[in-house]
């Protein structure tokens, strides 16, 4: 049981870089022309964007003068990390 909660703390961890990775990579412009770039844009779109979406749903986004910010990236690292530290928390305390 220690283990299978270590590897589920460990993905949780590595999502959350992604999603982090993801929102660095947002700032710049990714033209389709550069194949590698864009296909990893588009990998992380797709395995960021679902969980994205249910935060999107809830937190409207921020306008800051002429643009808007999104901070369902904020909530979603937020919430992944709070994950984290409760199944910890869980290993440690009851495992």
């Amino acid at each position: 049981m220690y283990i299978f909660f270590e590897i589920l703390i460990f993905i949780l961890r590595v999502y959350s870089y992604i999603l982090f990775l993801r929102v660095i990579l947002s700032w710049f412009r990714i033209a389709p022309r550069y194949g590698v770039w864009s296909r990893i844009y588009k990998l992380l779109v797709d395995i960021t964007e679902p969980f994205l979406a249910l935060f999107r749903r809830i937190i409207p986004m921020a306008r800051i003068g002429r643009s808007y910010l999104d901070l369902s990236y904020i909530a979603a690292i937020l919430v992944v990390q709070l994950v984290v530290i409760l199944l910890r928390y869980v290993v440690l305390r009851y495992i």
